[in-house]
């Protein structure tokens, strides 16, 4: 054939070579086209899910939390402008430099730093909230460090601008802005408000290229209290200065408008910095008014002396034997000091606490009566105070009652009962019979004030005379406050300790009373528990307590002075010639 027309070998086998290297780049080229299919399309959300986890974060920022007042508009808790800071531990650069800059500005150890910043993650919290000067300079100082790594975002941090007044019932908030105790737990949802979320998208160096708000939050809602900061300020120094005269273990002050259930001051000896809460123990946090119970001793017997008034079982004049012991089943029950008295009328029974003549009274009452009767003032049941750990006290069922129990349950032993609760129920004689709901924070969140009647107008009368002729007269007479008509009962009752009995030395001492006491605007209630320094009766501790804090409480002009001119007489202590400082006229709010 024609030889000259045969392709040579070279040339075939070039041409089969383009024809793999075509067949190559279609198939490289088909890879190429499937697998940014696969990425792009089938597994898209995957890696865009991967990229955003490494370089985004979506953050929950708490909104400004409602600010908390007294029933003035005086300030107790509110939020200030803060940063919270976070760290890129991924990104971070010169991160021995930023662990000494952190550390030194947030007083914290370094090891503790290191931990979060060498951490491998591209967001971690350093610390929350922090003061907005403090943030700045440590933004400043790593910037010109060159060190690089910070995450910086607007948050708010709580102030509490009267330091340690009415810690225990104010509460404080934790690092996430979520209440933790007292007011700030209990109306947290209405506080808080709802949060803000914010995208930030980080680059490669660190840095935060966006910060982008998807959800904007709602700021809380404010409180009103019905607490009066100026009496809450009295009444804090008045019981440490009482609780320290007579060296008492637990020390608190109840005030309360008999006409409408507010508390008007809820104080203790007991408190903390609200602004330094993490270092206050629990014990310096528990609220004393609401959750420790005591009982009550003598000042019950103006419960169930109206309770036998009420029920026609005994009137003012009536008399009654009064001598030292009256056996119960049993047992020898005696009047305070073993004293005898002879015969008494009931109006002298309460005017100077005869145990035996009150015991008479009760017996002729019945276990039923009586039970009632304290049923229906709230012992034994919790007050519904807008506050946590309210304990409800102790008082069992009526048909768990012997002759003794109804015996011991007249003089205020065998009971238990909270500070708020006796001076609710003391609240219920000053008004004329009615059993205020007491509430400590106003109507715009709290529920609607109301009452119940459980004693007649004329047999509350009756008691709150009585009650006059012991502070006139009687086992309170350094109650009494000059140029004011003032009715209030004593109350001493011996501690029962479990496998012990009722112990000697440990002794609860109190007084309650009221003032004016023909028209009452407030009851002021003090109990001073294990009262070390004799004599340790309510009359001769918790009595000059209440008189002083009346005093400062008509200085500061919280309810209208009598006719009669009032005095700058100091309190003279019964023990040994000391004297308690009257109102020395400090500026409110003045102490730390």
């Amino acid at each position: 054939m024609f030889p000259f027309l045969r392709p040579k070998a070279s040339e075939h086998a070039t041409r089969r070579r383009g024809r793999l290297v075509a067949a190559a780049l279609i198939l490289f080229g088909a890879a190429i086209t499937a697998r940014l299919v696969q990425l792009q399309v089938i597994e898209s959300g995957h890696w865009r899910a991967l990229a955003a986890s490494a370089q985004e974060q979506t953050i929950e920022l708490p909104p400004r939390r409602g600010a908390i007042f007294d029933r003035n508009g005086t300030p107790l808790a509110f939020d200030v402008k803060a940063m919270a800071i976070a760290v890129d531990g991924y990104n971070v650069t010169k991160p021995a430099t930023l662990v000494a800059i952190l550390a030194e500005e947030l007083g914290r150890s370094v090891g503790e730093i290191s931990q979060r910043v060498y951490r491998p993650s591209y967001f971690t919290w350093i610390d929350r909230p922090v003061e907005l000067e403090t943030a700045q300079r440590i933004e400043r100082r790593a910037r010109e460090a060159g060190a690089r790594g910070l995450i910086l975002l607007d948050t708010w941090k709580r102030c509490y601008p009267q330091g340690r007044l009415a810690s225990n019932v104010i509460g404080f908030v934790g690092t996430d802005g979520e209440g933790l105790e007292g007011i700030e737990l209990r109306f947290d949802e209405a506080l808080r408000g709802s949060p803000s979320r914010i995208h930030v998208v980080e680059g490669a160096d660190g840095r935060t290229y966006q910060s982008e708000v998807i959800e904007l939050g709602e700021p809380g809602r404010d409180v009103a209290l019905t607490l009066d900061a100026q009496l809450q300020f009295i009444c804090e120094e008045e019981i440490e200065r009482g609780v320290a005269t007579f060296r008492a273990e637990v020390g608190m002050i109840v005030v309360l408008d008999p006409r409408t259930g507010e508390v008007l001051a809820m104080a203790q000896d007991k408190g903390y910095d609200l602004n330094e809460f993490r270092t206050s123990t629990p014990d310096a946090r528990k609220n004393q008014a609401i959750s420790y119970l005591f009982e009550p001793g003598s000042i019950f017997k103006v419960f169930a002396g109206l309770a036998a008034l009420d029920a026609g079982v005994v009137r003012a004049e009536d008399t009654l034997e009064g001598n030292a012991g009256i056996e119960i089943s049993g047992h020898v029950m005696h009047n305070a000091d073993h004293m005898a008295y002879g015969t008494v009328t009931f109006a002298e029974t309460i005017e100077h606490s005869i145990n035996t003549a009150m015991i008479r009274v009760a017996l002729q009452l019945g276990e039923e009566a009586l039970h009632g009767f304290f049923s229906n003032l709230g012992f034994g049941t919790r007050t519904g105070i807008e506050l946590p750990g309210e304990e409800p006290g102790i008082l069992r069922p009526a048909a768990a009652w012997s002759r003794l129990d109804l015996a011991a349950a007249s003089i205020g032993q065998s009971v238990a009962v909270t500070g708020i609760q006796l001076a609710r129920a003391l609240a219920a004689i000053a008004n004329g019979g009615c059993l205020p709901e007491v509430c400590i924070v106003r109507e715009e969140i709290g529920a609607a004030v109301t009452a119940k009647r459980v004693a007649s107008p004329e047999g509350s009368a009756t008691m709150r005379e009585m009650m006059m002729r012991v502070v006139e007269s009687g086992t309170g007479i350094l109650a009494e406050v000059e140029g004011f008509s003032v009715a209030g009962k004593t109350g001493t009752a011996q501690k029962a300790v479990p496998g012990l009995g009722y112990a000697a030395g440990k002794d609860t001492s109190l007084f309650g009373g009221f003032l004016p006491s023909d028209d009452p605007e407030v009851v002021i209630l003090v109990v001073l528990d294990e009262v070390s320094r004799a004599p340790t009766s309510g009359g001769y501790t918790a009595a000059p307590v209440f008189r002083e804090t009346a005093i400062r409480m008509i200085r500061a002009e919280r309810f209208a002075p009598s006719e009669a001119e009032m005095t700058e007489a100091r309190i003279d202590s019964p023990l040994s010639g000391e004297q308690l400082p009257s109102s020395s006229g400090q500026a409110l709010f003045g102490r730390q």
